[in-house]
């Protein structure tokens, strides 16, 4: 999937504040009317792009710090009032952190799809329902789906046909995606537009519910490359919310993110400095030639001055090491804390905990997984919507509000807990609900498949010969 990225923009001030860095929705109100209106596309983009211009900035810096790139990281932007000798600059990944562990615990097992038994057409919209997911590689197009959106706060997917005809989808960065309808609602989009490479010279798609046109852009200008329909009858663009505010996962917590690199860096600088402590000699007189003398024997001779006590001694500062680890452990706690992500180096997770009690340490995490969820469905919904016009041109009729989703958390699982409470409900609920408890099974109906499977592979006869060779082995004994 070719998505294209830019880098080495200019992000960051000189004193490592960030340039346009806002929380705030566009507003793209007056040019959806224009848009309805019929307005020239070539009038309106630049006026989306310049709106949407903080908004990618904001997420562009968030992805450029993922990677944890020079032009990301704050730290390494830095700068003092005065010079000061040593100045290291260290930056602590907590932001990559919490963004992989969302996206491994939410999207680290595959999904499963189903299309409703009852609804007409079922084996072959299911059929090509199946199809369409493995061509594309649902799970791995989900997994990079959450991280953008961890990232950034939303991201974009894009549904097309490919040279051999065939239905594709890839996921689009937010930073690259301009999502609009009347009621701000990024799933639903009535337009769309898709822009990447550098200011200025950015290569743009517009989508409507109809047709798809490429742009050139040169300077203020916008060139036509290409017009055509898109073969659906919805916009085949939309997007991926995060939550309903468009914030990535991390974006509450970067002041205190900063103020541990800043801590750590300044404490690490002063270590580093102590080894060039100032060495202070009192009542003696040393020249140049003698201190090199004592660099190589790590001794030295000190004739005295007028009879005064010579004494030698570093002249240094102390840290003071325990207000210094207090506030780095309120800091980090508090980062865990406000963006609700697990602390994996916590003794809970030495593997000395059952299950359940762990459940409460991912409390958080479990509590925003949850939130994005139904943001994930609902434009999973949307995605099946877009495509059911396709298949519908095809005289094959799809019920797109019929296709479940089921996500799993990706968690440690303790299977002989499992295996018991599997075994207690057997009888007391249907095989169905069941099973569907179990973290073991990800498709509930193949594994009700396999065991009908299995039932039948056992020959009634055989049944009978194993119990006569029982009974003759028992007369046998007596």
């Amino acid at each position: 999937m070719a998505n294209d990225f830019e880098t080495g923009g200019d992000y960051v001030a000189s004193n490592g504040n960030i340039k346009g860095y806002t929380f705030d929705i566009p507003d793209y109100t007056d040019e959806i009317l224009l848009l309805d209106q019929g307005e020239d596309h070539r009038k309106v983009i630049p006026k989306l792009i310049e709106k949407h211009k903080p908004q990618r900035l904001r997420m562009l810096m968030n992805h450029e710090r993922y990677k944890t790139d020079a032009s990301g990281v704050p730290v390494f932007h830095r700068s003092f009032e005065r010079d000061v000798t040593i100045d290291n600059r260290i930056n602590n990944d907590y932001f990559s952190e919490i963004v992989d562990i969302k996206t491994g615990y939410f999207a680290g097992k595959p999904a499963a799809y189903a299309y409703d038994k009852q609804e007409q057409n079922f084996e072959s919209i299911s059929e090509r329902l199946t199809d369409f997911l493995e061509r594309n590689r649902i799970a791995d197009v989900n997994m990079e789906t959450t991280k953008y959106c961890a990232i950034g706060g939303y991201s974009a997917r894009l549904l097309y046909i490919d040279t051999m005809g065939k239905e594709r989808m890839m996921y689009i960065p937010g930073h690259q995606a301009i999502l609009l309808n009347e009621d701000g609602n990024i799933i639903e989009t009535k337009y769309a537009v898709r822009y990447y490479g550098k200011e200025g010279n950015y290569v743009i798609h517009f989508y409507d519910g109809l047709r798809r046109y490429k742009y050139q852009q040169d300077g203020s200008e916008l060139k036509l490359l290409e017009e055509n329909i898109h073969a659906f009858k919805l916009c085949p663009l939309f997007g991926y919310p995060n939550n309903e505010e468009l914030m990535g996962d991390p974006d509450k917590v970067l002041g205190l993110i900063d103020a541990i690199d800043r801590t750590v860096s300044d404490v690490n600088s002063e270590i580093e400095a102590f080894r060039l402590a100032y060495l202070l000699f009192l009542g003696a007189s040393v020249d140049q030639e003698q201190i090199d003398n004592m660099r190589k024997s790590g001794a030295i001779s000190i004739p005295g001055m007028s009879g005064e006590k010579i004494d030698a001694r570093f002249l240094e500062k102390n840290l003071n090491d325990s207000a210094i680890e207090n506030h780095l452990n309120r800091l980090h706690d508090n980062i865990y804390r406000f963006s609700g992500t697990p602390d994996l180096a916590d003794e809970a997770f030495s593997g000395t905990q059952s299950g359940e009690s762990l459940k409460f340490k991912l409390f958080g995490l479990e509590t925003k997984a949850a939130r994005f969820e139904q943001k994930f469905k609902a434009a999973d919904t949307r995605m099946f919507e877009v495509m059911s016009t396709k298949w519908a041109l095809e005289n094959l009729a799809m019920n797109p509000y019929k296709v479940f989703a089921e996500f799993k958390r990706n968690f440690p699982q303790n299977l002989v807990n499992e295996a018991d409470i599997q075994q207690k409900l057997k009888g007391l609920v249907s095989d169905q609900t069941r099973l569907g408890l179990a973290s073991f099974v990800d498709d509930v109906e193949y594994e009700l498949e396999l065991m009908e499977q299995e039932k039948d592979a056992i020959d009634p006869l055989d049944l009978d010969e194993e119990t006569e060779v029982l009974e003759g082995e028992t007369d046998a004994v007596v």
